[in-house]
C-alpha cells in the first residue's frame, strides 16, 4: 500500500485557531459591491451631518455600518464554508455568518426603504425579497457537523484541536528550516516536519489510531519545533557551531522514531483489516 494511497488530503477545521486557512480561503471578490454601496450611505451621513440633521445622520450611519458588517461576515463565513467543504472530518462553524450577513443587508433595505417614503408592509417585502435573494444566491452555512469516524463530539473536538496545534508546530518547523543558513540542517528539518505530517494526516483518516499516536504529536512535535527555532535563533547569531551535531543527531533520530511509528499504525490497521475479514468469513460461512 503506497503512502499517497494511504493518506488522502483530509484537514481539519478549527479555524479561529489557523488563521492562514481563512485567508487561503476567503474570496477575493464577494461582497465587494456591498462595500460600495456602504460607502455611499456614509457620503449620505456626511451630508447630513453638514446639515445639522443628526436622525438621518444616524440613520445613514447605522446602514453604512450594516453593508460593511454583511461585507466581512459575508466573506469569512464563505471563506469558512470553503474550509469545511474541503475537510474530511469538520465541525460546522459556531455561528451562521452568512445569514447573519444577509439579515443586516435586508434590515438596512427595509430601514432604507421607510426612509425613501415607501409603506412600512412595501419595506417589508423588500427586506423579505433582499434575504430570499441572499439565501438562493449564497445558500445556507453549513450546520452539521462532519465527525464520521470519531466516537463522539467531544472525541472529535479534543482531536481537531490536537491536529491544529500540530499542523501549526510543522509549519513553524518549516519556517525554521527556510530559516537556517545550512543545507544539511534545512533538510533534517524538512524530513523531520514530513514525517510528523504522515503521523497527522494518518490520524485525520483514521481517527481510532489517535491514542497510539498522542504522544508524538503532544509531546515530541512541541519540543522539537522549540528546539527547531532555539537552534537557527543561535544560528542567526553565529553561535550554533557547537550544537549542530547534538542537533543533526537528534533531528535524525526523531525521524526514524517517527517513520516507525508510521509502520507501526500501518501494521496494526492492517491486523484490524485481518481481523475483520476473518470474522465477516466466517459469519458468511455459517449463514450457508
Amino acid at each position: 500500500m503506497s503512502s499517497k494511497q494511504e493518506y488522502r488530503s483530509a484537514t481539519r477545521y478549527e479555524p479561529h485557531q489557523n488563521q492562514s486557512k481563512m485567508q487561503q480561503y476567503t474570496p477575493v471578490v464577494s461582497g465587494v459591491l456591498f462595500l460600495l454601496i456602504g460607502v455611499n450611505y456614509l457620503s449620505f451621513a456626511i451630508k447630513a451631518l453638514s446639515r445639522g440633521e443628526s436622525f438621518y445622520f444616524l440613520i445613514a450611519l447605522a446602514i453604512f455600518a450594516a453593508f460593511i458588517a454583511a461585507f466581512i461576515l459575508l466573506r469569512r463565513g464563505m471563506a469558512l464554508e470553503r474550509i469545511y467543504n474541503n475537510a474530511t472530518h469538520a465541525k460546522a462553524p459556531q455561528y451562521p455568518l452568512k445569514n447573519i450577513a444577509g439579515s443586516l443587508l435586508a434590515g438596512a433595505s427595509t430601514l432604507s426603504a421607510l426612509l425613501g417614503g415607501y409603506s412600512l408592509l412595501s419595506s417589508l417585502m423588500l427586506g423579505g425579497a433582499v434575504m430570499l435573494g441572499w439565501y438562493l444566491y449564497y445558500g445556507p452555512d453549513p450546520r452539521k457537523d462532519k465527525i464520521e469516524g470519531y466516537k463522539n463530539s467531544k472525541s472529535a473536538e479534543r482531536i481537531m484541536k490536537l491536529l491544529v496545534q500540530a499542523d501549526n508546530d510543522i509549519v513553524a518547523i518549516k519556517k525554521s528550516a527556510v530559516r537556517s543558513q545550512s543545507t544539511l540542517i534545512q533538510t533534517s528539518m524538512l524530513q523531520m516536519a514530513e514525517a510528523f505530517e504522515k503521523i497527522v494526516k494518518h490520524i485525520e483518516n483514521e481517527p481510532d489510531d489517535y491514542e497510539r499516536a498522542r504522544k508524538y504529536l503532544v509531546s515530541y512535535l512541541g519540543e522539537l519545533r522549540h528546539m527547531s527555532e532555539t537552534y537557527v535563533h543561535l544560528e542567526e547569531r553565529g553561535r550554533s557551531e557547537e550544537m549542530r551535531d547534538s542537533f543533526l543527531d537528534t533531528i535524525d533520530s526523531s525521524i526514524d522514531k517517527l517513520d516507525r511509528q508510521y509502520e507501526r499504525l500501518l501494521d496494526e490497521d492492517m491486523v484490524g483489516l485481518d481481523v475483520k475479514l476473518s470474522v465477516m468469513k466466517k459469519r458468511l460461512e455459517s449463514e450457508e
